[in-house]
């Protein structure tokens, strides 16, 4: 959680710390920052707005930007529904996020991060509150962004379903790396 708060630029990390992306090497990260750089986090809590719609939950990011913008709800939905249809997933984009199960809130927050234009998501114990049948959803999601070049980082004490999903597997103890492996190993 820690490690995931300072990749977000959330907690400063402390001084040796760093960060690299995309070639350049960082101490520190603001929030500001991590997001230019494509860093989305799906929090266990996933931090979303129960009173408002699903389709105001996806584009409120880019509603602050000022990008999509409150007064343009067509061009909102049609952003939305393309994206619904690339994932799968089934929601109904005037509902209230309140009114949704967890898994639907976990999609709601997938497609708020892909808006955003994430090129790294991590996904904090996403499968924590789930059923088999929406892990199951969810790993097929993981894939399917995988496809798409966005890299996953999938932080769980479930090995099996890391395993399912990963390519590399790293192992933190104690705040420490103890090492990264081929998942296949």
């Amino acid at each position: 959680s820690t490690l995931i708060k300072a990749i977000a630029g959330v907690y400063q990390p402390d001084d040796g710390s760093r960060i690299t992306l995309d070639g350049q090497t960082f101490g520190r990260l603001s929030p500001d920052q991590a997001r230019a750089f494509g860093i989305q986090v799906i929090y266990q809590d996933l931090s979303l707005f129960p009173n408002l719609t699903v389709a105001e939950n996806i584009a409120f990011e880019h509603n602050l930007r000022g990008l999509l913008g409150w007064h343009r709800p067509a061009r909102l939905r049609r952003a939305a529904e393309r994206l619904l249809q690339a994932l799968s997933f089934n929601l109904d984009l005037d509902k209230r996020v309140a009114a949704l199960p967890i898994a639907q809130r976990q999609q709601v927050a997938i497609c708020r991060a892909l808006v955003a234009e994430a090129r790294l998501v991590i996904m904090d114990e996403p499968t924590a509150s789930l059923t088999r049948t929406e892990v199951n959803q969810l790993l097929r999601t993981v894939d399917y962004l995988k496809a798409q070049g966005i890299c996953v980082v999938f932080v769980s004490h479930r090995l099996d379903e890391v395993l399912e999903i990963s390519d590399r597997v790293t192992v933190i103890r104690d705040g420490n790396k103890v090492g990264t492996w081929p998942a296949a190993e």
